[in-house]
């Protein structure tokens, strides 16, 4: 493929290999690699140490049940967040109706105020005019007994 050496050296130092497609520190990467090579107990061609493949299985098995682990926290979460708003929901609920109940009463508390303070003017009206009532009829008894009495007197002179 290269035509002279000096080519070829830099094609290799850029990456551009003839064999595999690799440079001097991929091929010995590769070298280094195919020296790793070996077979399993079901006699499958493994290209890791059987110490490394063995880690990097527990290691996969670790990260699924890690996830796993992380996905119920997840959804734990998503659980209670949902249980927290439909608990806030309730709450504000039942905050407003305390708020309406509390207007209510304070609504009432006021109109029972106003009705005792009218209540009160009535009693107050009725007492003068009771007063006035009484003072009426004061007057009209005294002009009574005055007139019973001026009749008596015209009846003693009458006779």
């Amino acid at each position: 493929r290269f035509k002279n050496k000096q080519k070829r050296e830099r094609a290799e130092g850029e990456g551009i290999g003839f064999g595999f497609g690799c440079g001097q520190r991929e091929r010995a990467v590769m070298m280094q690699a195919t020296a790793m090579i070996s077979f399993d107990e079901t006699y499958r061609v493994r290209v890791l140490d059987p110490d490394v493949y063995d880690d990097t299985v527990r290691l996969k098995e670790e990260s699924s049940t890690y996830c796993e682990k992380i996905s119920q926290m997840i959804t734990a979460g998503n659980d209670a967040v949902s249980k927290i708003e439909q608990q806030a929901k309730r709450i504000e609920a039942i905050k407003l109706a305390a708020i309406g109940q509390r207007n209510k009463l304070s609504e009432a508390r006021e109109s029972q105020a106003k009705e005792e303070k009218e209540l009160k003017q009535k009693v107050l009206e009725k007492q003068e005019e009771l007063e006035r009532l009484k003072a009426e009829y004061d007057s009209l008894f005294k002009v009574k007994t005055e007139q019973e009495s001026m009749i008596e007197k015209l009846a003693e002179h009458a006779m």
